[in-house]
Parts: C-alpha cells; structure tokens; sequence
C-alpha cells in the first residue's frame, strides 16, 4: 500500500519526501500536488506525483486510490477567500475520498498555537482541519510544531530576510512571544516516525524545540549567526501592515500568506504540556544547533 504525502509542494513535504526516500522503506510514496508545474519538478526527482485540488475535488478520488496512509500537510494561504472555510473545505474532501478509497490512517501536521480561542485566522484554521481529522472516522496521528527552522518556510524567511537585507530591522509587540523553535528537520524525523509506526495511533504529539526562548531574540540571534550588524528597533504595534509590506520589498514574499502568518506570532508557539512532546529518541535541536544547521 501507498503512503500519500498531501502538500508535498511545501517546504515541509519536500523534506519529508527527502526522509522517506532516505528511509528507503519499501513502501511506494506518491506525492499530491495542485499545480502542473510543481509535479513536474516532483516527476524529474523520480517521484510519484499525483494532482489535485482538494477544494474542488478536482483530481481527488484518484489521488488516493491506493493509499494505505495519508500525511496531510495541507493549507491554503495563498487561496482567494476565507482561509478557514478553504482549510475546512479542503480537509473534509480529502477526508471523504480517503474513507471511500480505504485509506487506513492519517498523519496531520498542525500548530502548537492553534486552538479554538486563538485569534489568528491561520490558527483558526489550523485547529478546525485538526478537529475534522479528529472527526473523520480513520486512525490518526496528531503533530503540532511551533515556528518551524527551515529553508522555504514563509515566516522564518521573512525573520531572515528582515536581518539579511535591511540595516534596521523592526521588532513589533511579538518580539515578546514566546517560541521553542524546532528545525525542520527534527519535524521531518517526527512525521516519518508517525508515518511509518501505526502503535502512535490515536495520540497527539507536539514537536518543539529544545529551548525556550522569545521571537524577537530568534530574530537578534540569526543576526548574530550571520555576523550582521543590525539595529533592532522596538515598535509598540503588532506590525501586520508594515510586516506584509516588509515581505515583499524584502524578500519577494506573497502579501496575504506573509499577514496571515505574521498575525499567529501574537500567540506563544510552546509545548504546554511536557507529557505531549513527541519520543524522537534523542534531544532535539536548540535554536543555536538549528541555525548552524540551517546555515550549512
């Protein structure tokens, strides 16, 4: 039976599909994509490529045909509309099609900040597809990660591209967030352990960190890993408008996806329980590891 990678497109489904191939299983791995030009590039590494778009169905029944377990990395933040209707939309399609196909367990990758009371759309969101894989009638994994470390990933690019190209670098009132960045590629180990061991089914996990630390000091920390000078400057606002604009000029990073993200960082991205933290069998990374890692 197949393992469906849904979301492969993104910066964590590509670095999954680069742990599962380096596990070397046994088990075929299809990826499912909604653009033609992100499944060829997919097909050009030799991988399995499936497209579809989860929102309108479009594709969807085929693309889990086959498949024994689903890692579900989806959002849609750079869809027109409501992200949360989207989000719901996407993952209760999705969850219909794989219970008609015979899909036995699904692995789903959230948010440790998401919950019903959180006031960003995104983590809105993020707890509502939870709720729905909850509620689907399939075996199920739960991970939630905090900020994730890692190339590719929209917010921890607008923080380092922020540092790398501007002289003085804004720290709105999120500076004061609390975070256990975790790298991405202890998330990656994470989703290929769920993925591969159906004893954690059933469970919810959280992969943070091994430190906890605040936004703004990642911020002035991945400065001091790169040798930049910086000046840092406090600003009372949470910095959504500004940081949308930011993202663009900075790093060429898309408006709606950088304001929807950069509304969560007013939530702390911390494990609140240590019995939830995922058993990845060693320590994970701290910030420091991370960035040397990130920079390598």
């Amino acid at each position: 039976m197949t393992i469906l990678v849904a979301g492969a497109s993104g910066f964590v489904g590509q670095a999954l599909l680069a742990e599962l191939a380096r596990e070397d299983t046994g088990t075929p791995v299809r990826a499912l994509v909604r653009s033609e030009f992100d499944a060829l590039r997919l097909r050009e590494r030799g991988v399995e490529v499936a497209t579809a778009d989860l929102v309108s169905r479009r594709g969807l029944d085929g693309a889990v045909r086959g498949v024994e377990t689903l890692v579900y990395l989806v959002h849609t933040l750079d869809r027109a509309g409501d992200v949360v209707a989207n989000d719901v939309e996407a993952v209760q399609n999705t969850m219909l099609a794989a219970r008609a196909a015979g899909v036995q367990r699904v692995v789903f990758l959230g948010c440790v900040a998401a919950d019903e009371a959180a006031r960003a759309r995104y983590l809105t969101a993020r707890w509502a597809v939870e709720l729905a894989v909850r509620q689907s009638g399939l075996r199920h994994v739960i991970l939630r990660a905090p900020l994730i470390v890692g190339r590719g990933g929209t917010l921890f690019e607008l923080l380092r591209r922020s540092v790398d190209r501007s002289p003085v670098v804004p720290l709105f009132n999120w500076r004061n967030t609390e975070a256990e960045p975790v790298a991405l590629s202890d998330v990656t180990v994470a989703l290929t352990m769920a993925t591969l061991d159906p004893e954690l089914d059933g469970r919810s996990f959280d992969i943070c960190g091994a430190e906890r630390t605040t936004i703004g000091a990642m911020v002035r920390a991945f400065g001091q890993s790169r040798g930049r000078r910086r000046i840092y400057l406090p600003l009372p606002s949470s910095g959504v408008l500004i940081g949308e604009q930011l993202a663009w000029t900075l790093g060429r990073l898309p408006h709606r996806e950088a304001r929807l993200l950069l509304e969560t960082l007013q939530e702390p991205q911390v494990c609140r329980d240590p019995s939830r933290r995922f058993p990845l069998g060693r320590r994970p990374l701290n910030y420091t590891q991370t960035l040397a890692a990130f920079a390598s």
